[in-house]
């Protein structure tokens, strides 16, 4: 069977605490529900602000924008769990994710967790490494006073309103 074929459903734990990796501090952590993960059907959109299509736009007001979406930014739970999983189940990350508009490098910024580095903001992401010899996700980091432009789409999660 193909890889790619496989409907597994995984859980992404983002009511937990964050990984904090050495010489970061955590400033900020947004905790969402347990999030079925499924590749073929992710519930993680990678969402661009409209000036970013355009051109190019600061983390801040990236991050500004961001709270008009009717959802949650993810957190870096699902970063870590996704380059966990990725060891043993190289199809977890949705192969789409690898360009966008596009864009063949990419960095999903996972906004839910805001960290502290060397003195400044910064969020941490998920690159795309399109080297000949060396294609790759990693783990990266993104401050959040660079400008942006469409290689950084945020990994956001739509939240459904609740009616009482």
């Amino acid at each position: 069977m193909d890889p790619r074929e496989r409907t597994e459903k995984f859980g992404i734990d983002l009511a937990a605490d964050p990984f904090v990796p050495n010489d970061f501090e955590v400033v900020e952590h947004i905790k969402g529900p347990l999030l079925e993960w499924n590749p073929h059907r992710p519930k993680i959109e990678l969402v661009l602000m409209p000036g970013q299509r355009k051109g190019i736009m600061t983390g801040a007001k990236i991050q500004e924008d961001l709270k008009a979406f009717e959802g949650l930014p993810v957190n870096a739970n699902a970063l870590d769990y996704l380059l966990l999983r990725l060891k043993e189940a190289p199809w977890v990350i949705p192969h789409e994710w690898r360009s966008v508009e596009m864009h063949k490098s990419k960095h999903i910024l996972f906004w839910g967790t805001l960290y502290k580095f060397d003195g400044s903001l910064c969020v941490r992401s998920l690159d795309w490494n399109q080297d000949a010899r060396d294609q790759v996700w990693r783990s990266g980091y993104c401050w959040v006073e660079n400008h942006l432009n469409s290689q950084y789409p945020a990994a956001m999660v739509r939240i459904k309103a609740v009616s009482y």
